[in-house]
């Protein structure tokens, strides 16, 4: 099985090390893991160009496309990204919109997608932002098998906390399961 998880944060924090921790539960199913950290990467905003729409493909010539092959050769994506005011980060919602050209793929119908987004303000802001985050893989008619949103409010405090480890490890192990 492989599983792609692709982080939207901008820093290393929370986000990146809840990914590790679950991409280290697959692996230890026997899963092949790979971590892509948008803010290593080269990814323009989509310019509503119309290319896609008339040719079929993005005009943008940027690191884009090789995440998106990642994205439909993974059995499993693990998309992550920060709570940013009851929504994604600007880097998950810039990966988004870049998918404006393939959300009708046949490919990505019935990928298993889990959803990755800590936070730091409140349960009803958590809510409020899976919310947000579960409509583009509902519209990609992709299936959202797992959601994991624990409340974190101090930078890096998803890495010490034992509980929360132990929760993406045990995430891991079951997303993994064929």
């Amino acid at each position: 099985m492989k599983i792609l998880a692709i982080n939207g944060s901008h820093r290393k924090g929370n986000t990146e090390a809840i990914l590790k921790r679950v991409l280290d539960g697959a692996a230890s199913n026997g899963a092949q893991v790979e971590l892509v950290s948008l803010r290593e990467k080269k990814v323009e905003n989509c310019r509503a160009c119309s290319g896609c729409e008339e040719k079929g493909t993005c005009r943008i010539h940027d690191e884009f496309p090789p995440i998106f092959e990642k994205l439909i050769n993974a059995d499993l994506v693990v998309l992550g990204s920060p709570n940013y005011f009851n929504n994604v980060s600007a880097l998950m919602k810039n990966f988004i919109d870049r998918m404006n050209a393939h959300w009708e793929d046949p490919r990505l119908e019935g990928k298993r997608v889990v959803l990755v987004m800590p936070g730091g303000y409140s349960a009803s802001s958590i809510e409020k932002g899976l919310r947000a985050f579960r409509e583009f893989p509902k519209i990609c008619k992709m299936l959202v098998v797992e959601e994991y949103a624990p409340l974190v409010d101090k930078p890096r405090e998803a890495e010490k906390n034992p509980g929360i480890i132990k929760e993406c490890l045990e995430l891991g192990k079951r997303v993994a399961l064929p």
